[in-house]
């Protein structure tokens, strides 16, 4: 017996049956037509993977959620630790908010924590660190570290419970594959900063492709989209098919030849394309090929716009790899400025023989 999944908006608005028999009738005669598709769903390995990776970001999304408690501890004291540095979450951050709910109150011993690495001296950091010191405030601040390191131990379980269905879902024959650096150095520099470098060794021997070569794409990114769709992309049989599950395809609301302006999307978002849309962001000052096309589009059509668009590109990129192993080879922003320069030719060239006109090259221009 093959059991499906159907979204219940195919069977709405149906006059006449409003009791459950009835319902049952009516959905059994349905599907022995054929007329009920399934929902797609993937297996059950990959569903419990993903229900660990939600469960994980929802602890991230509370954590930060005390770490904005801390800051507004800390700002009532008029300790201004967020001018001082960068991220009160780093190295020199957490060390000042521990020393802080320790019961250290000179400046100068508090900025002596300073990692190496700070921009800001010794100095320029104790200025920020002079406050009132109430108590009222310092006990609200304990309290958020106490939740926020408690947050962070689950964290840890989790991803240990993460890399151990990782490991159950590692395909045979990858498993003594070591996954190849990646072509930029300032990207692989990166990754092994954060700590990333085992979930991304992992998530490639469990799919046989590396996201991460995809430029914009993460090691965050590249985990969500495996958990959430798995590696079978037989049920999307062709790219647009993709790209229109993830809604990222372009809203074409049309009835009787005309566009309909009112009428809104039935869902806005998926978890796959909150993902892509923000690694499409972080484009916007890539130096590459696809932050080329960013940019480009941010300028002529709008930053939201680029945005949709270009996380619609990197869908379309992941299914090729995923699907048919088409890999990516980032061409760089000289090869991609070339060709729109080239099309631009042509357009004009077009355009003057419309016109019975010739363009004809000056050759003395300064190249």
């Amino acid at each position: 017996m093959e059991v499906v999944l159907v979204n219940a908006r195919a069977l709405l608005n149906v006059p006449g049956r409003k009791t459950d028999v009835l319902d049952c009738q009516w959905i059994q005669l349905l599907h022995s037509c054929g007329l009920l598709k399934g929902a797609f769903r993937p297996a059950d390995e990959v569903c419990a993977l993903r229900a660990l990776i939600r469960e994980r970001s929802t602890l991230s999304l509370e954590s930060a959620d005390w770490i904005r408690r801390m800051q507004k501890s800390l700002d009532q004291m008029n300790i201004r630790i967020h001018q001082a540095m960068s991220d009160i979450c780093g190295t020199t951050g957490m060390a000042l908010v521990r020393a802080i709910v320790s019961g250290e109150r000179d400046a100068n011993v508090l900025a002596g924590l300073r990692d190496p690495r700070c921009r800001k001296t010794t100095d320029e950091i104790a200025q920020y660190l002079r406050g009132n010191w109430r108590a009222e405030h310092l006990f609200a601040l304990g309290q958020a570290l106490m939740i926020y390191d408690f947050l962070q131990t689950r964290k840890e379980e989790f991803d240990q419970e993460i890399m151990r269905a990782l490991q159950q879902l590692e395909q045979q024959s990858m498993r003594e594959q070591v996954v190849p650096a990646l072509p930029r150095k300032d990207k692989m520099k990166a990754i092994k900063k954060r700590g990333q470098q085992p979930m991304r060794e992992a998530l490639y021997r469990m799919s046989g492709s590396d996201l991460t070569t995809i430029d914009g794409v993460g090691v965050e990114t590249a985990e969500t989209v495996l958990s959430e769709i798995g590696t079978d992309l037989t049920d999307f049989p062709t790219e647009r098919h993709f790209v229109s599950y993830l809604k990222l395809s372009p809203k074409l609301a049309i009835s009787g030849g005309k566009q309909l302006f009112g009428k809104k999307r039935l869902s806005t978002s998926t978890r796959v394309g909150v993902a892509l849309r923000t690694a499409a962001v972080s484009l916007r000052t890539s130096k590459t090929a696809l932050g080329a096309e960013f940019r480009r589009l941010a300028r002529l059509k709008g930053i939201g716009v680029a945005v949709f668009a270009m996380a619609r590109k990197l869908a379309i990129l992941i299914y090729r790899l995923l699907k048919f192993g088409q890999g990516y080879l980032d061409k760089g922003v000289e090869v991609y400025e070339e060709r729109f320069r080239q099309r631009r030719i042509t357009a004009c060239h077009a355009m003057a023989k419309s016109l019975g006109l010739r363009l004809v090259e000056n050759e003395s221009a300064v190249t």
